[in-house]
């Protein structure tokens, strides 16, 4: 049973968008056409590593449930993703409701996010490799979130990389920096060959 209230995971859902999307995939049967896959792709970059993480498993939540009494690799992902959902949804509440985030904070936040995103992308993929071509838009959407969770691993290391040498000593502040950017002294750059839009954990609206 997860530890958020209805209200909670409402809000989650409403914030991220992507669940919602992905609950009319599984269970309204929408179509995976070209517009709902930019969409998602689209969405799902401009999200901040922590706010990709959490929308990417409460996805993945609903496509484990699907598929729970099929596969113990859907168990295995219902299991994952609720755990992230519980260790990182409070936090990310907490930032949607208070003030700016410090780079301490920021580091917290981003710390473990590379690794929960491999997890994530690993049995995600795992599970599409199961599943029959009957399942066709269940499976793109799978696809769509295993790549993102992988972009969004190297764009939440780059940023703990910066951290580190600023911690260190070794980084010195930019300019023409804004928000936690500023804060965090981190250039207003892309990973190189990354194709994701590189956006740190900022403060929510």
């Amino acid at each position: 049973m997860s530890i958020l209230s209805e209200n909670e995971l409402a809000l989650l859902h409403t914030q991220l968008t992507v669940p919602m999307v992905a609950g009319d995939i599984i269970y309204d049967d929408l179509q995976m056409e070209e517009d709902v896959q930019y969409a998602l792709h689209e969405t799902l970059s401009d999200l901040d590593p922590d706010s990709a993480l959490l929308a990417i498993a409460l996805s993945a939540k609903h496509i484990a449930l699907k598929f729970t009494k099929e596969s113990s690799l859907a168990t295995a992902l219902s299991i994952e993703a609720s755990k992230l959902i519980d260790d990182y949804a409070p936090e990310w509440i907490a930032n949607y409701q208070g003030g700016p985030v410090n780079e301490d904070k920021l580091y917290d936040t981003l710390r473990h996010i590379p690794e929960d995103l491999e997890s994530l992308a690993d049995l995600l993929e795992s599970l599409r490799c199961n599943m029959d071509r009957a399942k066709k838009s269940i499976a793109m959407l799978c696809d769509i979130l295993s790549i993102q969770a992988r972009a969004h691993m190297e764009i939440a290391g780059y940023i703990l990389d910066e951290l580190e040498k600023r911690f260190s000593g070794e980084s010195a502040q930019g300019e023409g920096e804004s928000g936690l950017y500023s804060m965090a002294g981190l250039p207003e750059k892309r990973p190189h060959n990354d194709n994701i839009i590189l956006f740190p954990v900022h403060l929510r609206r």
